[in-house]
């Protein structure tokens, strides 16, 4: 049976929300009210798995739930799980969630679970676009989040008083 997400990892993220209506199409730093949660999350880094997606005019719409919540439901349980964010689809079908993760091992454990791999076999039956992003989500203490391609290697970080060229 799975079990509900403790109070431990239900995070200051669950107060993130979209800017605007056109959010799927920004890029996710800009996508979501990221300050509103500033203050309650700890400096830290994580792995973002981002769905972004158009769906298709006669996408079941009560199936795709369905499957998504189950999806959702496993990766609660899962080694890792940080934050679950279901985007709301806009007028035009676009729609971006996405999934936070404590590191990449994790989000793809996670990913192989049977739950996860039926919900992504209803892919090419419910889009007529998705894309994946993989990001590192950073915040520092003191400082915003900021958003980097994973697989980029990490901007480097120069100590106060130390120009950089």
């Amino acid at each position: 049976m799975l079990q509900p997400m403790d109070a431990q990892r239900r995070s200051g993220f669950e107060t993130l929300a979209p800017v605007s209506d056109r959010y799927a199409s920004l890029p996710v730093g800009l996508a979501f009210t990221w300050s509103d949660c500033l203050d309650s999350v700890a400096p830290g880094e994580w792995y973002m798995v981002a769905f972004r997606s158009v769906r298709r005019p006669d996408a079941d719409e009560a199936r795709l739930r369905l499957y998504d919540d189950w999806a959702h439901d496993e990766a609660m349980t899962a080694k890792g799980f940080v934050h679950y964010f279901k985007g709301p689809a806009a007028a035009d079908g676009t729609c971006m969630s996405f999934c936070l993760w404590s590191d990449r091992a994790a989000a793809r454990s996670a990913a192989g679970g049977p739950r996860h791999a039926e919900a992504a076999s209803l892919a090419l039956e419910m889009y007529a676009r998705y894309d994946l992003e993989f990001l590192r989500v950073t915040k520092r203490a003191g400082a915003a989040f900021t958003f980097e391609p994973y697989d980029a290697a990490p901007a480097p970080r120069f100590a106060p008083g130390f120009a950089h060229s």
